[in-house]
């Protein structure tokens, strides 16, 4: 039976009533297991258009294990093609890309038969809408006809620029260059596509002052805060042996986590135990950096690796860290904190990142004896709000967004106008 969402929906997009939309969704990382940030932000997007359309999905992988979800996906979509992405292959296609005068990025997520296999589709297929979720899969569908919206989530020719800042040349050069070819690229794609998406009124304002001009919209990060009441979350003895204990999640192979674990642990963490000498600091997160395991020969430093669920991990900490120098877009590590009521202490550039109604609810320092007494201050005294005070105005802020409408509101662009929230 067709929903009236589906009915509404159907009709938004100019489909025959009875017929659910079809829509082609290109990602550059699997969406499932939703285990990190932008797997997170992909996932719900999909669960959110398979509830009213009939979504395939196509989509790069480079952990073996992901391979593994194919028939979980397949509970939300009508096609699944997941490609694993070549160590090898890959760089080299960076390599030529940065030959050619193109992005790294670009280069690096190319692959021929990705595009032969989404030639085909779009062949064969029918599709309403097109929903590309980051700057380096749109060249796939560059030539296409249904109506394109890309899903930056953040201006990532920024954060090549912030990247360059903590580099040595030749790097520094590298990623600066970088920086300048992606910036140029993303502002050919907000010209190219109906719409393009970021996560945050900070990030829309930046992309238009490079873009200049095109569709620039703002859909926020969700994340289901029920799944994080720490009443129903249970921990391991190893966790309760950490305790009481300083967290830091996320990707340990991303470059501004390991430069924010590298920070927090021989910058800050000396502070800290010079107040409290038992306080411990848990990394937990997937795929570990060779210069994140080196924290791990500190005996007051931990390192879960990866992990079926972090909840326990959040929940079971006396104070969430977000030691970021380098960053953009929302992190959801943050929300994830709140969500279980666990007290967070971050630097100023990743809390600026949240909407205003939550920045209070932060304890915000950038100097390592500011963070380090900020720390302090939760672990023998307590956030500046109380955990239910946290995740009620984490729940209400969620809730008066309304994202998934919000969602379907945003798919229904027609590339001239933006249809008005119906009564």
């Amino acid at each position: 039976m067709i929903s009236a969402s589906q009915t509404r929906y159907a009709s938004n997009l100019r489909v025959p009533t009875g017929k659910r939309p079809r829509i082609l969704f290109i990602v550059h990382r699997t969406p499932y297991p939703p285990n990190k940030g932008e797997k997170l932000r992909s996932f719900w997007e999909l669960r959110e258009l398979a509830k009213w359309s009939d979504v395939d999905l196509f989509a790069f992988y480079d952990d073996p294990q992901d391979a593994k979800y194919t028939d979980q996906l397949r509970r939300y979509c009508h096609r699944v093609y997941l490609e694993k992405l070549s160590y090898l292959l890959s760089r080299w296609n960076a390599i030529k890309a940065l030959a050619a005068g193109k992005p790294l990025t670009v280069g690096f997520f190319h692959s021929q038969k990705m595009a032969t296999r989404i030639r085909q589709a779009l062949r064969s297929n029918r599709y309403d809408r097109i929903l590309v979720v980051s700057s380096s899969m749109a060249q796939y569908v560059e030539e296409a006809e249904p109506v394109k919206i890309l899903d930056l989530v953040d201006v990532d020719s920024d954060k090549w620029s912030q990247y360059a800042e903590r580099q040595h040349w030749p790097r520094r050069c590298l990623w600066r260059e970088e920086a300048r070819r992606l910036s140029a690229y993303e502002s050919k794609l907000v010209r190219d596509f109906v719409a393009t998406l970021v996560c945050t009124d900070a990030e829309a304002a930046l992309l238009r002052s490079h873009a200049g001009q095109g569709n620039i919209q703002v859909l926020e990060n969700f994340l289901d805060v029920s799944k994080y009441d720490p009443q129903s979350v249970s921990l391991s003895e190893r966790v309760r042996q950490w305790q009481p204990y300083i967290v830091f999640s996320g990707s340990m192979d991303y470059f501004p986590n390991i430069d924010g674990a590298r920070y927090f642990a021989h910058d800050v963490l000396p502070l800290v135990r010079r107040e409290i000498p038992h306080a411990r600091f848990v990394i937990a997160g997937r795929n570990p950096d060779p210069a994140v395991l080196e924290l791990s020969s500190h005996a007051e430093v931990q390192l879960t690796g990866s992990v079926a669920d972090i909840k326990p991990y959040i929940c079971g900490a006396a104070v969430a860290v977000a030691p970021m120098r380098i960053a953009r877009g929302v992190q959801n590590k943050v929300l994830e904190a709140l969500a279980s009521g666990v007290p967070v202490v971050s630097t100023g550039i990743a809390a600026k990142a949240l909407p205003a109604s939550l920045q209070p609810l932060l304890s915000v320092a950038d100097e390592p004896h500011e963070f380090a007494a900020a720390v302090i201050r939760v672990l023998q005294h307590g956030g500046p709000v109380s955990s239910s005070s946290m995740r009620a105005a984490l729940r209400e802020h969620i809730e008066r967004l309304d994202l998934p409408r919000h969602l379907e509101r945003l798919l229904s662009a027609d590339g001239s106008r933006w249809l008005k929230d119906e009564a």
